[in-house]
């Protein structure tokens, strides 16, 4: 998938910041204090808020998940393993279930990866997350008409998973597919209209299927929401082929532009 995936190939990582604003009028917990340093980008400052949480209340998975997280961010990932390990080992935590999921498909160990989504679908029975990553993984390894029936899976599982659909038609896009996934692209970005990935995702789909005047649109509402250079590159390329070449090298013009004004900083 060209943009919707951050970070990592299985699932993109984000960090739970707490609900609602924080009184700061207020006494605060180490968990809040936290979340205000994450916000701000001072991440050791909120690692060691973090820390201090867990050694007050060690039942706090959320704090654990972010602090798992934040390690992971600047490579300490056999600490963050130990820390999603023990989130487990404690409750029903699905993205600590993800992210470790995650970190062994890293490690190349896809075993591992896949039994653990696999307990997942048999906790969390109402998740799409674990069935497309199943999927995922065994396209992966080349067995399609089994990734297949587990895209199905999860789209059974959850109707309204707006990623679930969007991966699904992704994988149909790339193969060829019947429809080459517009039905299953168009339902996730009606479910998840305000994610930029997810319509720059859709407008390579169009594209693919020579949808261009469409997958336009799809990079334009992607841009709207986030201007990214990558996709306007994308919009250039899809420009060219309507034979919209002026429109086209304004674009082009404002990335080099932009470019080189990154270079000689």
């Amino acid at each position: 998938m060209a943009t919707a995936i951050r970070a990592t190939a299985i699932i993109a990582i984000a960090i739970v910041t707490a609900t609602g604003a924080i009184n700061t009028a207020l006494a605060q917990t180490p968990f809040q204090t936290a979340q205000e340093f994450i916000e701000s980008g001072q991440i050791t400052e909120a690692r060691r808020a973090l820390e201090s949480e867990l050694k007050l209340r060690p039942d706090n998975l959320e704090a654990r998940y972010n602090l798992a997280i934040l390690l992971q961010d600047i490579g300490h990932r056999e600490e963050s393993q130990r820390l999603y390990e023990t989130n487990i080992s404690m409750g029903r935590h699905l993205p600590s279930i993800i992210n470790l999921a995650s970190l062994f498909q890293q490690q190349g160990q896809l075993d591992k990866a896949a039994r653990l989504l696999e307990s997942a679908t048999k906790q969390f029975k109402f998740e799409a997350t674990p069935w497309y990553l199943l999927a995922r993984l065994a396209e992966k390894r080349g067995e399609q008409t089994e990734a297949i029936r587990l895209f199905r899976k999860g789209l059974k599982a959850d109707p309204l998973n707006g990623f679930a659909h969007l991966h699904y038609a992704d994988y149909q896009s790339r193969h060829g597919m019947k429809d080459f996934g517009l039905k299953n692209g168009a339902r996730a970005v009606k479910l998840l209209s305000q994610c930029a990935p997810c319509w720059h995702t859709y407008g390579d789909i169009l594209h693919r299927a020579k949808n261009n005047e469409e997958s336009v649109s799809a990079y334009q509402r992607s841009l709207a929401i986030n201007p990214d250079n990558k996709t306007r590159q994308q919009l250039v390329i899809v420009l060219r082929a309507l034979g919209q070449n002026e429109r086209a090298d304004q674009i082009q013009h404002g990335l080099d532009g932009h470019l080189k004004n990154s270079t000689d900083k």
